[in-house]
């Protein structure tokens, strides 16, 4: 069994599941017109900017800053599922993901917030500034020590917004002493050879980040839309740079909105992705469990019947060793019963079933009926001569545990073997009267487990009969109470005609 649980896991997941888990389901390929729609939902408020009008375009500055506030929110959402996601897969890179994604919208909301109160600050939010390097260098080494991580830290997100909080400290200071000491605009511009310098060492440092994510485990498709949406944010400022913007251009917004809104789907798919991922590790586990669980079962089902069957043979070996038994013929009987009986449980142990074939009903119940009456318990049976298509070693395991059953929950009494021909089928019943079975033990009678108050049983014996012959096309169930009380077993399988007869009727 633990063979087989180990192979389970190192089966895995296929189909249609594995290509979900992949990344190559449809729902992932979709999500480029996705991203589009969600950067076209950012952007409404230029919407609204024109459905009012904007004589002087003051409301245009301020849809501007609003669209990027938004992206920054949904940027920051986009941390926290990743944050999840990272949890879910316990993933150190997807961890360094979330937090990354925090810094850059915890970086850039409070000077949103700043530049829409300030005119003065507005650049800091669109264009390239000194404190940008510091971030993209903080992100580099938060991917770059995710990568290595085993498994990702405790408080991504509050990781991740204490670190925005301080690169927007690092932003304003660097632009205050830029702006009293440098050049009047606080942000870099292109008429400074330091300032190319250090846009082109942000431009570097952001593709080491998207090397780092291409390289990753993560799949191709989520390191490529971090990639295109990396692109679009960097275009984006590098044109508010290079066109010395002072107030947001729209083509930069949408650059904004492009970066959060692919962060965003991306992170959302990771996230599908990993909850796909989780259900059907549950449902896997599930299987496994519910394999582990017949086997536990299987394995108990054949101790019950090992026990049964040593324990009647034990019961024989002691009668034939005492003397006690005549020696002819009853004892060449009971020899014969222990013979067949042996056989049949070294078979039982070695998991080796007998085929299917065509069985005389008489000549599987005399040894029962001769071990019995040995034991003193007397089992009366008439011969019926019908021949069924069974395995023979599941009919005299059947046999054996509802005569036992007779013989140790009603004492013995009255307990008769009778076969006749109904249809098709040959039934075996096996009647006696004891006490009865109790009212509430009859609807679950052959379930696992299933015994009464009195019983000493497992309640496995019967559980076990029913179901062996099910698979051979048989089945077992309770028959009519016989006259005077007592309880009735009935064996149903199927008739082996014999070449030469005609058609039979009921007998």
């Amino acid at each position: 069994m633990t063979a087989q649980l180990r192979g389970g896991r190192d089966r895995g997941i296929s189909g249609s599941s594995a290509r979900r888990l992949n990344g190559r389901g449809g729902a992932t390929h979709s999500s480029w017109w996705w991203s589009a729609a969600v950067a076209g939902l950012l952007l409404y408020p230029y919407l609204v900017v024109v459905l009012v009008g904007d004589p002087d375009g003051e409301r245009v500055v301020l849809a501007g800053h609003a669209v990027m506030l938004l992206s920054d929110v949904l940027l920051l959402g986009a941390g926290v599922a990743m944050a999840v996601d990272a949890r879910l897969m316990y993933d150190g890179l997807r961890g360094s993901m979330a937090v990354a994604a925090a810094i850059v919208a915890l970086q850039d909301a409070p000077l949103e917030v700043l530049g829409m109160i300030d005119r003065e600050l507005s650049p800091l939010s669109f264009r390239m500034t000194n404190g940008h390097l510091v971030t993209v260098l903080i992100v580099l080494i938060v991917i770059h020590r995710g990568r290595r991580a085993a498994a990702p830290p405790k408080y991504l997100v509050v990781t991740g917004i204490l670190l925005g909080l301080t690169s927007a400290t690092i932003t304003l200071g660097l632009y205050r002493l830029m702006k009293e000491y440098i050049h009047e605009s606080g942000v870099l511009g292109t008429h400074d050879s330091v300032d190319i310098v250090i846009m082109v060492l942000i431009g570097m440092i952001m593709v080491a980040v998207g090397l780092q994510l291409a390289a990753s485990s993560l799949p191709g498709w989520a390191a490529a839309r971090i990639g295109a949406g990396m692109l679009a944010i960097f275009t984006a400022r590098l044109y508010s740079t290079l066109v010395d913007a002072m107030m947001p251009t729209p083509a930069a917004v949408v650059g904004v909105a492009v970066f959060s809104a692919l962060i965003a789907t991306t992170a959302s798919s990771l996230l599908r992705v990993a909850l796909e991922q989780m259900d059907a590790r549950v449902a896997r586990y599930a299987h496994l469990a519910a394999e582990a669980e017949a086997e536990v079962k299987q394995d108990r089902e054949v101790a019950h019947e090992v026990r049964s069957a040593a324990a009647g043979l034990a019961a024989g070996a002691r009668l034939l060793a005492s003397g006690q038994i005549l020696p002819l013929p009853r004892r060449a009987a009971l020899e014969k019963m222990v013979d067949i009986e042996a056989a049949r449980l070294r078979r039982t142990v070695a998991a080796k079933q007998g085929p299917m074939t065509i069985l005389d009903v008489d000549a599987v119940v005399s040894p029962f009926v001769v071990a019995q009456a040995a034991l003193g318990h007397h089992v009366a049976w008439t011969p019926g001569g019908h021949r069924v298509r069974a395995r023979q070693d599941a009919l005299a395991e059947v046999l054996g545990t509802l005569v036992k059953n007779a013989a140790d929950h009603a004492g013995g009494r009255g307990t008769t073997i009778t076969s006749r021909l109904v249809g098709d089928r040959v039934e075996i019943l096996v009647s006696d009267a004891g006490p009865g079975l109790d009212p509430a033990v009859r609807e679950r009678l052959f379930s696992w487990g299933s015994h009464g108050r009195a019983s000493g049983g497992q309640g496995i014996g019967l559980h076990r009969a029913r179901r062996i012959l099910l698979e051979q096309g048989g089945t077992l169930e309770l028959g009519e109470v016989p006259v005077g009380g007592g309880t009735t077993f009935v064996i149903r399988l199927p008739w082996a005609r014999p070449p030469d007869s005609g058609d039979a009727g009921d007998a």
